[in-house]
């Protein structure tokens, strides 16, 4: 070979290793660095930059029409979709069947199981070229496959069991947008690499999509996403499965999904006692009478548009519109055209100014599905979905003796096993059955959720178990159960009967406590063992709760493995291992424990414990527990969940600031249930300080779990929730999904100027809501972090303050209304070094939350927020000098579970070392 040969051939080499490179970094990007785009509760004056703009003429994106009896009916006028080259459900890709030729590596196995904190059973079905998820997306699921290192480039059918509730889709808003970024970064390295010259309809046919099929009203609970959610240029299918016993009486029931790879049969139960919430009608079936039901029609179009304007719209952040200065509603950035030129209006507002004139101005159009200022009513549906799921059959095996003997030519090979008719010796024709096999049989599983007894009727009824074309190579049934439904003899029978089949159950009543997700752990025993005090062991147990000698199931485990094809085989060399606190892979180094070993001495100087309690004497409430439930920014990883931090004052009551997805699973998972359940019903208020799904997409299972556990309280206590108006709208519209307790809030929307370092109104306890929460005023301050952003003061009656920054720049406003606050918790997303990304995202580095800290004479401080990839602890937190310095002031990092009493920073802070030194050590070593 010429040297130049070989030369090109090294550079061709090297340009494919590059472009496997750029892709991974993406990955890695998108899946450690997730940003919302942008939020979605956007008014214009979010982009306040003078990019050159295209102007347009919009029409009103939202209309309403009086329907026959003069009830408003919405539809609704919306940015279009954009054109995509989207083959139906049922051709997805490549017409079933597709594979016929391929025995693909196919299994399916099992990715949660109900846990403290990864409440959901799901199982995800492989093959070479896509996933397929099937159960509940609950909170904690997303993080569960960081932990198992399950990628979600190739996951794009979810399938949720179950009725449409918080318990089964709590973690489905987070993985849309999780999925949304790694395929926006995928597409965007293989648009830099593929050939300029490439057509643009084989771009279009690669857009990805994401389908998700379950119960009623799936449509509705992501709809009400609206306001926070938005991606462009990945379209969000919707399936909501109808419930039509009557299909499966067939006995050659054809199924009511297929692709090339797999065919799935919906399995739709509703409780004793319960109609239908509705069934699909189209127009020609109404009677002139029926507004009822038309307008019910009228108002799931109009959810289904929000959806698809939430995810593929062709909205554009350059397009503006043409108005009137009075017309305008603030806060907004507003524009006026001079010579021919766009410039930022700062003149004189109608609002401070009633004489001004009514000129004509540009602001820029919010994006569509915001502009739904209010969803059609529906209520809570108790339907529950279950599946039944086969592969494709696979072609038999190819006979090339047979073949030679009827003297096919070699080149015909493939045309017979392509299922095509060939010519053989003296010009017979040979057919495939002649020397093919039969086809394989695709084989599969049964996903089964029955959420309490009164599914097991309606379960047992379903023709389904009986029809061999459905069940003939159904080799495992996955249960899913709820309390009191596994005990039940009629459940016993079902699977007594069925012992061929492999079952695995899912079930409260049966299923341990167990650690599944094993990094963190391994890292909280570590630090547990530095210091006892402030990292107590988590809460887990090993044994299974239900024990039936000779039964005819088996206990669920998070790896478990059952494939499919080539061949049938139960694999359980994946199943995570149990966890040992005594297991020496949780030993931590000799030079650690010699660092932690000084500063237990140090703890008992009769001195140092004289100069705190010195020191100390005037901070109030110094028993005042600080509970960081998620440290990390964007997403969960591995080692720390998103925003939550649970401060309990005790005599006065429990108070959470922000709760991002998992914050009651890391609840129970540091306590334990029942002591949940006290802390719980101590709850006095929430505060959320922003939309940005990383801080509050676990409210609501907090707040159903709080009013679980006060329902029967008398009488029943009230929990005051205080946020940007913003989110209070969506609690008020979720709960026409599931009734979670909403009636018993107290909501408070801190209003006030919309412009960042502005000061909000204070919220002023009344003496009867003081007396319930302990609380007497919330100050706020507007920050720049996005749209709604705010930080806060919680003042008690005892003097206590807390301040608590959320995301944000830093605030000079915010020093100033938390000025003395005896524990600030500022964000701390980034590091020095990454002052251009602080600016960038909008975020602190560690020095500007410090800065923060000493203009704001905080006498303790909490930091919190990391990016998900920082490095380490620093060698020293300099929190500065000069004449605002409080001269015990002392500054800690907070990490997911530990506990830190108010009165017990500066011991805390003797730890920091040895904390330092462990995850030195450590670090890398479990990625």
């Amino acid at each position: 070979m010429s040297s130049v040969s070989i030369l090109t051939k090294l550079q061709r080499n090297a340009a494919t290793l590059l472009q496997r490179s750029q892709l991974h970094q993406v990955q890695r990007r998108t899946y450690r660095s997730y940003q919302p785009v942008h939020d979605a509760t956007i008014t214009p004056d979010l982009f306040d930059d003078n990019r050159p703009s295209r102007i347009s003429k919009v029409h009103s994106s939202d209309l309403a029409r009086r329907g026959p009896r003069g009830g408003l009916i919405h539809s609704l006028v919306l940015f279009r979709a954009r054109g995509r080259a989207i083959l139906p459900v049922k051709s997805e890709r490549r017409a079933p069947g597709a594979n016929f030729t391929h025995p693909m590596l196919t299994y399916v196995q099992i990715t949660s199981v109900p846990t403290a904190d990864t409440p959901g059973a799901s199982v995800l079905l492989h093959f070479d070229d896509r996933r397929y998820a099937f159960g509940r997306i609950a909170e904690g699921t997303q993080r569960v496959f960081t932990q198992r290192k399950i990628g979600m480039a190739k996951l794009d059918e979810l399938f949720i069991s179950g009725p449409v509730n918080w318990s089964s889709t709590g973690g489905l808003l987070g993985m849309i947008l999780t999925i949304a970024d790694v395929l926006a970064g995928q597409k965007g390295v293989a648009e830099q690499l593929e050939p300029k010259k490439k057509k643009k309809s084989a771009r279009l046919s690669s857009t990805p999509s994401l389908k998700i099929y379950g119960a009623d009203n799936i449509t509705h609970m992501i709809a009400t996403a609206r306001k926070f959610i938005f991606r462009k240029g990945l379209p969000l299918r919707l399936h909501e499965i109808q419930h039509e016993p009557g299909k499966a009486e067939n006995p050659e029931r054809k199924p009511d999904f297929e692709d090339a790879n797999v065919k799935v049969w919906y399995v739709s139960l509703l409780p004793e006692g319960t109609k239908p919430h509705g069934r699909k009608r189209s127009h020609d079936d109404m009677e002139s009478g029926d507004d009822a039901e038309l307008e019910r029609i009228e108002g799931k179009k109009l959810v289904k548009s929000v959806v698809d304007n939430m995810f593929d719209s062709d909205w554009d952040l350059d397009a503006m519109v043409e108005t009137t200065l009075h017309k305008v509603q603030l806060p907004a950035t507003i524009f006026v055209k001079e010579n021919g030129q766009l410039k930022k209006y700062d003149g004189p507002m109608p609002a401070d100014n009633a004489d001004c004139p009514d000129i004509p101005v540009l602001i820029r159009t919010p994006w569509p599905a915001v502009r739904v200022n209010e969803l059609p009513r529906t209520t809570p549906s108790k339907q529950s979905i279950s599946y039944i799921v086969k592969g494709q059959p696979r072609r038999g095996k190819f006979n090339v003796e047979a073949a030679k003997s009827l003297g096919v030519e070699k080149t015909d090979f493939k045309l017979l096993t392509a299922g095509k008719t060939v010519k053989g010796k003296d010009g017979i024709d040979v057919t495939p059955e002649m020397c093919v096999d039969p086809a394989i049989e695709g084989h599969g599983f049964a996903f089964i959720d029955l959420p309490d007894i009164t599914y097991v009727e309606a379960f047992l009824a379903r023709p389904e178990w009986e029809n061999l074309t459905v069940m003939n190579t159904i080799d495992a049934i996955y249960w899913n159960l709820g309390r009191g439904v596994l005990q039940d003899e009629r459940i016993q029978k079902f699977m007594a009967d069925r012992q061929t089949k492999n079952h695995r159950v899912f079930s409260p009543d049966a299923s341990p406590n167990i650690i599944s997700m094993e990094s963190p752990i391994s890292q909280m025993l570590k630090m547990h063992k530095i210091d006892p005090d402030r990292f107590p062991l988590l809460v887990y147990d090993n044994e299974p709760q239900f024990s039936s000698p000779g039964s005819p199931f088996e206990v669920a485990r998070v790896g478990a493995k059952l494939q499919l094809a080539p061949q049938i085989e139960l694999k359980n060399d994946e199943i995570v291992p149990l966890t040992n606190s005594k297991d020496q892979r949780h030993d931590i180094p000799s030079a650690v424990i010699k660092i932690a070993e000084k500063a237990r001495a140090r703890l008992v100087d009769q001195s140092f414990i004289d100069s705190i309690e010195a020191s100390e004497a005037d901070i109030p409430n110094r028993d005042t527990e600080i509970i960081p439930l998620g440290t990390g920014s964007s997403l969960p990883s591995k080692y720390r969940n998103v925003s939550a931090t649970l401060v309990r004052v005790p005599g006065l009551g429990s108070y959470l600031f922000d709760a991002g997805e998992s914050t009651l699973g890391q609840l129970r998972r540091m306590y334990g249930f029942a002591k949940t359940d006290e802390i719980l019903a101590d709850l006095k208020a929430i505060w959320i300080s922003h939309l940005h799904a990383d801080h509050h997409l676990g409210t609501a299972s907090i707040i159903k779990a709080w009013n679980d556990v006060t329902a029967s309280f008398s009488p029943p206590p009230r929990l005051l929730v205080a946020s940007h108006v913003n989110m209070l709208e969506w609690l008020r519209e979720y709960a026409d999904v599931e009734d979670y307790g909403y009636s018993r809030l107290v909501l408070a929307a801190i209003r006030g100027p919309g412009r960042p370092e502005s000061v909000q109104e204070p919220f002023i306890l009344s003496p009867n809501l003081a007396a319930e929460t302990g609380l007497v005023r919330i100050d706020a301050a507007r920050v720049d972090h996005c749209h709604g952003a705010l930080a806060c003061v919680f003042t008690f009656a005892s003097s206590l303050r807390i301040a608590y920054s959320g995301d944000c720049r830093p605030s000079r406003t915010f020093a100033e209304i938390g000025k003395d606050a005896t524990l600030l918790i500022h964000e701390s997303t980034l590091d020095d070094e990454l002052q251009g990304d602080a600016l960038a995202k909008k975020h602190c580095t560690m020095s500007e939350a410090l800065s923060v800290a000493r203009n704001m004479r905080a006498r303790r401080v909490l930091l919190t927020h990391f990016s998900q990839r920082y490095p380490k602890i620093p060698n020293k937190l300099e929190l500065g000098g000069g004449e605002d310095r409080v001269k015990d002031q002392v500054a800690l990092l907070a990490f997911d579970q530990m506990c830190v009493k108010l009165g017990d920073f500066k011991r805390a802070e003797l730890f920091l070392p040895a904390l330092r030194e462990l995850l030195d050590l450590s670090d890398g070593k479990d990625d």
